[in-house]
């Protein structure tokens, strides 16, 4: 079955773009999607989908920085697909909201544990599995946020989230430097009406300001770069969700 698919796997799949990445995966002919959840069993919508589309989604426990738990998922995918072709780490945290100066210490490891080290575990737990496909494409959801030339001046008081997505922006171009034949890159997803997102606007005024499109579209947007994604048009560089490209 799985000779003639293609295969994904989708971190952070219970909810928002996660989610939405799986029903949209869902609906392709000739795709299998292994969908990525921290607490899989409370996952309903997830569920529900893998109940809907049982040869096509295929629901399995992912947490972000787990080694042994990657490498599980890792292998439950080699044996139940034999392949895996494109890795979207969309798992991310965004908990902490105001100043820098005020930022625990703490909150700040966090951040940086779940948004880079679960993306950096999840790339070496797949690289041998990702390394037989002619695809091999592996992309890390960013944020416009961990933008360094333009971040700081958007002003919103995402301190901790803003710099772990900038570290998450330089380890895919680092990754795809170390990783010729792979297709590495971040891709910002631009401001999605999600659970974190709207929570961050109750907590930022200047978010609260700004409107937000639907998961539908941004992962709409997000799948047409992906699939038309080469190491030329987007290895290393800081796509965006409208298909240009963002500077760092």
């Amino acid at each position: 079955m799985a000779s003639s698919s293609t295969v994904y796997l989708v971190s952070g799949a219970n909810r928002g773009i996660g989610l939405e990445f799986i029903n949209t995966l869902a609906r392709r002919p000739n795709t299998i999607v292994f969908a990525g959840a921290r607490n899989p069993s409370v996952a309903i919508d997830l569920n529900t989908l893998a109940a809907k589309y049982p040869d096509r989604v295929h629901v399995v426990q992912l947490v972000s920085g787990e080694k042994e738990g990657n490498a599980r998922v890792i292998e439950k995918i080699k044996q139940t697909a034999g392949r895996l072709d494109v890795v979207i780490a969309n798992a991310g945290i965004c908990q902490w909201m105001g100043p820098l100066v005020e930022a625990p210490a703490e909150t700040m490891t966090e951040h940086f544990n779940v948004n880079v080290v679960g993306t950096l575990v999840l790339f070496q737990a797949a690289y041998s599995l990702m390394k037989a496909s002619p695809t091999k494409k592996f992309v890390a959801i960013g944020a416009g946020a961990g933008s360094i030339s333009r971040g700081p001046d958007f002003g919103y008081v995402l301190g901790p989230y803003a710099c772990s997505k900038a570290a998450e922006h330089f380890l895919a171009k680092k990754l795809q430097f170390e990783n010729e034949d792979f297709v590495i890159f971040p891709i910002c997803p631009g401001r999605v009406v999600t659970d974190m997102y709207g929570n961050a606007q109750a907590n930022d005024p200047l978010l609260a300001k700004e409107p937000g499109k639907t998961p539908e579209e941004s992962v709409r947007g997000l799948m047409a770069v992906i699939d038309n994604a080469t190491r030329e048009n987007a290895g290393g560089k800081f796509m965006d969700v409208s298909g240009g490209i963002n500077e760092w």
